[in-house]
């Protein structure tokens, strides 16, 4: 481990009983939260370094400035745990199964094709991207396509093979998307799981009016996370400006998903909940209700704007 790429602390208030960096759940604000006794403390991060005479400039500073960032990226850091990769090179710190690689490249090798033949289509469902993908049709004008687009691009030194790492690099990137996509699609648990209370409290009209309001705080985020996906899907749709501008275009990509990861880390906090307990009357459900009900209000309260963050993807 080295400084440089991991959270490697000098202070000794850093070896403090479960040290660790989070968002407190009060005040939403990064903060170092550890043992004092049987209890758990918190400072605030921004008051870390007057509390203990820690310089803002020196390393230790820099890595709690890194810490605040990083907490966009991961939901608890400790000392010693590795700085998330979005603050080093851009990559993605988290993992994606194979599959999302297949489909995301699925998805590209379909764009190549359409846009040969005219009228470049984006398909989002997975079974019906697959089915187009293994048409021997679709197969069939890969090759042509990887010709055509080569020479639109004037790449040199067997430019099919550069165009061939190029789609890969993309499918790639966009695999984090797909995965994206599949934490979000989890998120009907909640909203079908609400549904289902409404009707099981029908006549507790206290616990009905509670469940109304929290299918109100909860669609509007939904939606959101719904047209931000359908914002980078249609942006990332034409293949050939997508391959022309290349690194600007990994770049937005990233920034794109990054930005849906954050969205969707906050939902961490209940749609376990969601997974594992049966919507069914009894003290279970009655629980996950009362905390997703705080979760809400808390996150999502009408008070907030909810805007799609529009980013058009560079040309």
């Amino acid at each position: 481990m080295n400084r440089s790429t991991h959270f490697l602390f000098e202070h000794k208030v850093f070896t403090l009983e479960d040290c660790r960096f989070l968002l407190s759940r009060s005040t939403e604000e990064p903060v170092m939260r550890f043992k004092l006794g049987k209890n758990d403390a918190e400072v605030p991060i921004d008051k870390l370094c007057n509390e203990f005479k820690i310089d803002p400039k020196g390393f230790d500073g820099q890595l709690l400035a890194m810490v605040e960032k990083g907490l966009n990226y991961v939901r608890q850091i400790r000392p010693g745990d590795s700085i998330p990769n979005e603050l080093i090179d851009g990559t993605a710190s988290w993992r994606v199964d194979e599959a999302h690689f297949i489909r995301a490249k699925a998805r590209l090798t379909v764009q190549l094709v359409t846009w040969l033949t005219g009228g470049e289509t984006v398909i989002s469902n997975p079974t019906e991207l697959e089915q187009v993908a293994e048409d021997p049709k679709t197969k069939a004008r890969v090759a042509e396509a990887f010709r055509v687009i080569a020479d639109r691009l004037a790449l040199t030194d067997n430019p099919e093979e550069e165009l061939g790492k190029r789609i890969d690099a993309l499918a790639g990137e966009l695999s984090y998307v797909e995965a994206l996509r599949d934490r979000a699609a989890k998120l009907a648990l909640i909203r079908q799981g609400l549904e289902t209370a409404h009707r099981l409290y029908k006549i507790e009209r206290t616990v009905r009016e509670e469940i109304v309001r929290m299918q109100t705080l909860s669609m509007p985020p939904i939606a959101d996370l719904e047209q931000r996906f359908a914002q980078l899907d249609a942006q990332t749709g034409e293949v050939l400006s997508m391959l022309r501008a290349f690194d600007k275009n990994v770049a937005y990509i990233r920034e794109m998903r990054d930005d849906l990861h954050q969205c969707l880390m906050l939902w961490d906090e209940v749609l376990e909940g969601w997974e594992t307990t049966p919507v069914e009357k009894g003290p279970p459900l009655d629980a996950l209700l009362k905390q997703t009900y705080a979760f809400l209000a808390r996150k999502f309260s009408q008070a907030n704007q909810w805007k799609l963050a529009s980013r058009a993807a560079p040309r």
